[in-house]
């Protein structure tokens, strides 16, 4: 399509029992374009967007799509897209063929900071190759798009979630944070509080989880604010809950992390 530019393409022949990978591109939405038409694939797609906002109407359905966004489109399915204004959208695109794919209907979630940590990984692998389409890469491009895949497909449900073993000091990470829901502590504080120096309990905790301890203190009170949201709970009462001694600063970190303002989120009836 013209309404892009691709930083990364790929042509893959990559072929599992009951999927077959046929491309995977990272597109760069172009200046002068704001909006793609509707359109619709004879392949499944699997998208995912690492910056920029928008809507996408996928059949009859509508959403809103920010950073960390990811939808499963069946075959046939016609969608389109209508850039927000801001930072032009970037896409990760794979193109997919999968047994019974239709029976999933589009599917929209969206990745952990872990996880889009890890699918940024992968991309900068790709980017390092000196010729990727060479045949002694074939191997490290294959693998690097079912990493990608495998991640996105789990976290869209299409495929059962990996049951993983989760490392001692992150568990009491998280037990430090649903202990203290109301203190937004420095960083330091609480690695002391685990035993820790906090450079090194970053470095370790990154490794782990792909988040450093602040992206992952954010990432567990945005889940909370989310959630408090949801209930109905005023938006003054849910700024205090987790910390923060004024509304408007609790409105702009909220608006920051989640792409729109606390009561647009209340109001919105697919509050993903």
């Amino acid at each position: 399509m013209k309404n892009y530019r691709p930083l990364i393409l790929q042509e893959l022949s990559v072929s599992l029992p009951g999927l077959r990978l046929r491309r995977l591109r990272l597109n760069r939405h172009l200046p002068e374009v704001d909006a793609l038409a509707r359109h619709a694939h004879p392949f499944a797609q699997v998208l995912c967007y690492l910056s920029g906002r928008g809507t996408m109407v996928a059949g009859e359905r509508r959403m809103e799509i920010g950073p960390g966004a990811i939808a499963f489109l069946p075959p046939g399915v016609a969608h389109s897209f209508k850039e927000a204004a801001g930072r032009r959208p970037l896409c990760l695109v794979i193109d997919c063929e999968m047994r019974g794919a239709r029976r999933h209907g589009v599917l929209v979630s969206h990745l952990a900071l872990s996880d889009a940590g890890l699918v940024r990984r992968e991309l900068s692998s790709l980017t390092r190759l000196a010729d990727p389409g060479d045949a002694g890469c074939r191997l490290l491009v294959g693998a690097a798009a079912l990493r990608i895949a495998d991640i996105l497909l789990r976290k869209l449900g299409v495929l059962p979630a990996r049951s993983v073993e989760t490392p001692s000091f992150v568990r009491r990470f998280d037990r430090l944070l649903e202990k203290s829901p109301a203190q937004r502590e420095a960083i330091a504080a609480l690695a002391s509080q685990l035993g820790y120096q906090r450079d090194y309990l970053n470095r370790i905790f990154k490794a782990a989880t792909g988040q450093t301890l602040r992206q992952y203190r954010d990432a567990h009170h945005l889940a909370r604010a989310r959630r408090l949201l949801r209930e109905g709970r005023p938006v003054g009462e849910v700024a205090s809950g987790l910390g923060f001694s004024e509304q408007n600063y609790f409105a702009r970190w909220f608006k920051k992390s989640a792409g729109i303002q606390p009561r647009a989120y209340q109001a919105r009836p697919d509050r993903s």
